[in-house]
Formats: C-alpha cells, sequence, structure tokens
C-alpha cells in the first residue's frame, strides 16, 4: 500500500481533536513529523550520529482513533521539548519535556533500572550532567534535567493538569455543548495562565486564592466567579481520583468575596400590568420569536428549552395540551429534574398553535442559525429578545427573559400551588430525599394550578378586526 499523508478530525463527546502527523503503512499507522531546524540537535541518528530532519516511527497500532491518540500524546510532548529547548528549562519542570527527551534519545521512563549498566544510558546521563570526580563539587542540574533523570531511573511520572483535564473528558465528563465548551476553556486557561502545566500535587490554596483575585480584578460578580470554580474543581477531583494521587483539592470551598451579596443584579418580577402588556404586545406582533417570549411567559420554562424544542415534542391533540421538554442533540437541560412535561395554558397554548405552521422539524426555526452545521446557541436569541422588551419599554432594569419564571412561580404561590408542584413544573432539584419517590404530580394537578393563573383572554388587532368584519 503506498503512503499518504491524511489529517483527521474526531468528535468525543463535544470534544474535537485534530490529529496531524500520521501516516498509514502497511496497515498500520506511522507518525511522520519534521523537526524544525533549531531543535535537531536533540534528535539524532543513533547509528550515524547526525541530526535528524525528520521524525518516523509506528504507533504500533491499525486503530485510527487510538493512533490519533497516541499521536496527540507525541505533538504535545514533542512541543513542549522543543519549547523548553529554544527557551531553557528555567526553574520549572516539565514532565511532557522529560519523557519527550527519553524518546528523543531512544529511551522509556525507567529504563535506567532495568538496564543500568547500558552504554546508552550512561551517554544519555553525561549529556545533562557533565562527568565529576567524587572529591569534586557535583554540577549543577537544571530542574527539567533533574526530573528527566529521576524518571529514567524509574520515579513515578507526575501528573499534571493537563492529565487531569484529559483523563475527565475521557471519561465522558467534558462539557456537552457548545456553550459549555466556551465556559471551559475561560476557567481552564486562567488557570494555566497562573500555574502552567503543573503537576497536580503541586496545586495550593495559594493558586485557588489567585484565580478568585484575578476574576474579581475583571469586574465580574460572586456567582459568576462561583461557576468558573465549578468548571476547573471537577477536573482536579478527577485526576485526584483517577491517578491515585495523596493530595487534597485546593480549590475546593474557596473563599468568594461577597458572595453573601448574591448576584450583582439581582431579577425583578413582572407586575401584573406589565404582563399583559407583554402578552398583549406578542400578539399584536405575532411572529416566531414574539411566540417564544409568550410560551415562556405562561410555562416558566426556560429560553433554551423553549427555543430548542422540536414540533414532535409539542402535543397539541390531547386532552391536556403539553410540551416534552428533554435532552436533545442540540440542546442539553440544565439539570436532570429539566427534563419534564409541562401542560400548554394561556398564551402558551396560543404560541403553541400559531409556531405549529413553521417550515420545518423545530418549532421556533428563526432561533436556529441558518447554517445547519453551526451549534444552537440560545444566548444569542436571549441577548435579541431581552432587547426587544427594553426598547419597548416592556421591561426595566433587573426583569428579562428569566424573569417570567420568577413571576410565575409566585403566581403560582397565590393559588396555593404546593411547593413541589411548582418545583415540577419548572424544573427545579427537588430539596428533599422524600420528594424524589414516586413519579410526582400528575399532569392534571398542574393543568388545574396552572388554568387558575391565566390571564384574562386578549386579541390582536388582526384578530379584532376579522371578527369585527365576520
Amino acid at each position: 500500500m503506498g503512503l499518504h499523508k491524511v489529517t483527521l478530525l474526531f468528535e468525543i463527546g463535544a470534544f474535537r481533536v485534530m490529529c496531524k502527523h500520521i501516516q498509514l503503512k502497511d496497515n498500520t499507522w506511522y507518525y511522520r513529523r519534521r523537526v524544525p531546524e533549531d531543535a535537531r540537535s536533540l534528535h539524532k541518528d543513533s547509528r550515524t550520529g547526525k541530526p535528524k530532519p525528520q521524525l518516523f516511527f509506528s504507533l504500533k497500532t491499525t486503530d485510527k482513533a487510538e493512533a490519533a491518540r497516541l499521536a496527540n500524546s507525541h505533538t504535545r510532548r514533542l512541543d513542549a521539548l522543543w519549547k523548553a529547548h529554544r527557551q531553557g528549562h528555567g526553574n520549572d519542570a516539565n514532565p511532557k519535556v522529560s519523557i519527550a527527551m527519553l524518546e528523543a534519545y531512544g529511551l522509556k521512563p525507567g529504563d535506567a533500572k532495568r538496564f543500568p549498566d547500558h552504554d546508552v544510558i550512561s551517554d544519555f546521563v553525561d549529556s545533562l550532567v557533565a562527568p565529576y570526580e567524587p572529591d569534586d563539587e557535583p554540577p549543577h542540574v537544571s530542574p527539567q534535567d533533574h526530573l528527566t533523570i529521576e524518571i529514567l531511573r524509574g520515579a513515578p511520572i507526575p501528573r499534571t493538569l493537563t492529565d487531569a483535564r484529559e483523563k475527565h473528558f475521557e471519561l465522558g465528563k467534558g462539557p456537552k455543548n457548545k456553550v459549555g465548551e466556551q465556559q471551559f476553556d475561560r476557567a481552564w486557561n486562567l488557570l494555566l495562565e497562573i500555574t502552567g502545566d503543573m503537576p497536580l500535587d503541586g496545586l495550593r490554596r495559594e493558586h485557588a486564592n489567585e484565580f478568585v483575585r484575578r476574576l474579581v480584578a475583571t469586574g465580574v460578580g460572586a456567582e459568576t466567579i462561583k461557576r468558573y470554580l465549578s468548571q476547573v474543581r471537577p477536573v482536579i477531583n478527577t485526576g485526584i481520583r483517577e491517578f491515585e494521587l495523596q493530595a487534597t483539592n485546593p480549590f475546593v470551598e474557596v473563599t468568594i468575596p461577597n458572595r453573601d451579596e448574591g448576584p450583582r443584579k439581582p431579577r425583578d418580577v413582572y407586575t401584573m400590568p406589565q404582563l399583559d402588556a407583554i402578552q398583549q404586545r406578542c400578539r399584536e406582533v405575532d411572529d416566531q420569536r414574539r411566540w417564544a417570549i409568550a410560551m415562556i411567559s405562561d410555562t416558566m420554562a426556560r429560553l433554551a428549552e423553549v427555543a430548542g424544542l422540536r414540533k414532535e415534542d409539542v402535543i397539541l391533540d390531547d386532552p391536556i395540551p403539553h410540551m416534552k421538554l428533554r435532552s436533545t442533540e442540540e440542546r442539553r437541560l440544565k439539570t436532570k429534574q429539566s427534563e419534564r412535561l409541562v401542560p400548554l395554558v394561556g398564551e402558551a397554548l396560543w404560541a403553541a398553535q400559531r409556531a405549529m405552521s413553521t417550515p420545518g422539524d423545530f418549532l421556533f426555526p428563526v432561533l436556529h442559525p441558518k447554517d445547519a452545521a453551526k451549534p444552537f446557541n440560545a444566548n444569542s436569541a436571549s441577548s435579541a429578545l431581552n432587547k426587544w422588551l427594553k426598547e419597548n419599554k416592556l421591561a426595566k432594569d433587573g426583569q428579562g427573559l428569566h424573569s417570567f419564571r420568577h413571576t410565575m412561580r409566585d403566581r403560582l404561590r397565590d393559588v396555593l400551588a404546593p411547593a413541589d408542584l411548582i418545583d415540577r413544573i419548572g424544573g427545579w432539584k427537588r430539596l428533599g430525599v422524600g420528594e424524589g419517590y414516586g413519579k410526582g404530580h400528575s399532569l392534571e394537578m398542574m393543568h388545574t394550578y396552572m388554568l387558575k393563573v391565566v390571564r384574562p383572554a386578549r386579541q390582536s388587532s388582526q384578530e379584532v378586526a376579522s371578527t369585527q368584519a365576520a
């Protein structure tokens, strides 16, 4: 079989890996990569002793996914080695650089323990530590070279933050959608700015406090800082547990300044006159975006839940019209409790009936990207709809789409709906252990209470004109 270079794109959940430098030869995958001129002194031919302009070796697998994983691992180590070579090792020691240094010399971790008298090992150690007499003062050895020699002698390879991240993703614990990836990347990049790709057992409380301090300096609130911490804390937990390290997670129970003051911009509820005005205006405009607002206003659903609805999840021919909120490829639900049935009453029922006439499978296709290859993102739709509410003087500061959830909760409280029934309609986490038993309130019971909060019927100007003409 002829040689051919390929670039592969692998999907692992929501995680994409672009794999380069692999080549298929006789049904086996190989690693091929050009060595930069300034790093060729690190890679010498074992027979001639001359610098190698190119690396080419077998990955010893016929499986593409496994080849991609191995190639990415080699690429990261080589990148670290070449970077350290250009910049000098400094005071930090990177395990990936050490492993790459060994690989460049044809050695593996622990070889000095397995082959203590081998000339290749002696030559390699002498290249890092100049020979000296017993009575002489030992030459200075950089932290990086010291770590490399220790790993060669069989010392455990330190597990780094990147190792923890890779293990976390490998176990399927990474972000599940594009928005989650973006949030994770922002938090993770901030952490690496502070620590670098350091060993997990080197993390200290000072790193966690610096993480918080930098976020505070940007002006974000306590709740945002909490979300950033919740992105990195589980990854560190995964690394400590899976690599069986004797370490604690310094990102647990980190002090957040002013946390008890709550969110910086508390959401306010709508008054009933405001709600009436919003619902009336939605009927008058009568388009997809206004239908989405109307559905949110009378269901206590989140925008992402409503915007991601498929028509097959809206049941209008049932004695109790309702919608099924569930996770889909386009949109994940916030929590397990978010998967639920919600009766459609009042303006939500009107909006659903109108939206069933839209083209395609989605209830609100205008809220989805025109390019089907692009991921669904509710944030852009939220900004546009909130802007419309403000520009039309239908919402004040502190009020927005999410305020409908708080407003509906108050409306249900006013008709004496049970608290756990309200939680079920809104998809909130149940507080008590006992509330997790049984199937919960029936659709009929939810429908009964939701009908009690429906506002007086209204008609759009088009409907009024049509009635008058008749």
